[in-house]
């Protein structure tokens, strides 16, 4: 595509202090183009756990947002064939192919930064450009519906030789809709054709996936290839597991890392709350996180097979966050320095106006308290105003 045509803001694949693009060889900044709605997912990440109003309405944000939106749709070529819009000659995560068409990732990231850009035009009470909404809604994410996969990108055949984590991202951090078995059959796919001397950020992505699908020992597995990229005597991270790349690798970390706060705990931030669901496999005991900010407040959780509590350490926001817990169906607050605790019951902590699925007990959380209940899956929002 002539880059002239190109419209809106695009990240470079690396920069410095000007911010242009300065990678010393031009097919990464040119092709590996879903760097740029990955940086737009850690903004949209970032406003849904803070709803920043001033980053985003006057000190840059939704200019940022829009600029991203826009290039995408520059990006994007309608097919006649196909009757939806292709993005294509890119590289995908996958740097061992280049220059193909619609990238199950690339065109993924794409739609989210569509979808989040319109979302919160939609929050602003700007009017949403017709384009993101249309494109976002046909743009192509490549999926075989026979063997019940996403094909890395346009002609990939099953097998082919894969470098990194690529279409297992879909389910995490992209949280790309598909149903457990897509998501299994991904992993199942991919797993035994990726390099395994790669990239050190990889086998965390795999092992988040399984956790996901508490496929726990199997999750460890992947997870426990991750050392063999730390070198001694100093513990250091090395890009590949022979030792070549780049030392200190901060991906690999970071990848780690990410494993254990969003693959043991299950954290997944959306537009509406913040969702758990613990997974652990045989040889860990216990997993205290500490710190997690949302919505202005600070929360620890201590979390065992057995068991979960959440203790609230900061909450500065009125209405305080509200804890929903299932079965009973009764409504209560906490008093302050107070700890509740409910057998047999999983939690549920949600958005106040959200119709519930089951009935529930709520619990209204403030500073000093913490509630604990059997380990389950659930979320935490927002508790309504009092009087609502």
């Amino acid at each position: 595509m002539d880059v002239f045509s190109q419209q809106g803001a695009k990240f470079p694949w690396e920069s410095a202090a000007t911010g242009r693009e300065v990678c010393p060889e031009d097919i990464y900044g040119a092709q590996e183009i879903h760097i740029t709605g990955d940086v737009l997912m850690a903004f949209e990440q970032y406003y849904y756990t803070t709803r920043d109003q001033k980053l985003f309405r006057t000190d840059g944000g939704w200019e940022l947002v829009s600029a991203v939106a826009q290039y995408w749709c520059s990006r994007m070529v309608w097919s006649e064939e196909e009757q939806c819009y292709h993005i294509r000659g890119v590289m995908p995560p996958d740097e061992y192919h280049y220059q193909v068409d619609n990238s199950a990732y690339t065109n993924a990231v794409a739609q989210r930064s569509l979808n989040f850009a319109a979302g919160v035009a939609r929050d602003f009470l700007i009017p949403v450009p017709e384009e993101w909404v249309e494109r976002a809604k046909k743009v192509k994410v490549p999926f075989d519906a026979v063997r019940k996969y996403h094909p890395e990108y346009d002609g990939y055949s099953p097998g082919e030789p894969v470098k990194q984590a690529d279409v297992v991202l879909l389910g995490f951090p992209l949280m790309h809709p598909m149903h457990p078995e897509v998501r299994r059959n991904d992993l199942v796919m991919y797993e035994p054709v990726t390099e395994l001397s790669g990239p050190a950020m990889t086998w965390s992505m795999f092992a988040v996936g399984w956790l996901e699908l508490k496929e726990t020992q199997r999750a460890q597995g992947q997870l426990n290839k991750c050392f063999s990229n730390i070198t001694e005597p100093f513990k250091i991270w090395v890009e590949n597991s022979d030792g070549s790349g780049a030392v200190n690798f901060l991906t690999g970390m970071g990848g780690f890392l990410q494993a254990v706060l969003f693959g043991y705990t299950g954290f997944r931030i959306t537009e509406t709350n913040l969702r758990f669901d613990p997974a652990f496999p045989s040889d860990v005991n216990k997993l205290e996180v500490t710190g997690v900010s949302y919505l202005g407040s600070k929360l620890k959780f201590t979390i065992t097979k057995e068991e979960m509590r959440i203790a609230v350490t900061k909450c500065p926001l009125h209405p305080p966050l509200e804890a929903v817990l299932e079965e009973s169906g009764q409504r209560f607050p906490l008093h302050e320095g107070a700890t509740s605790t409910r057998a047999n019951s999983a939690l549920i902590l949600r958005q106040y106006g959200e119709k519930p699925i089951l009935c529930l007990t709520h619990v209204v959380l403030v500073p000093g308290q913490s509630i604990s209940f059997p380990t389950a899956a659930g979320c935490i929002q927002r508790a309504p105003s009092e009087g609502l």
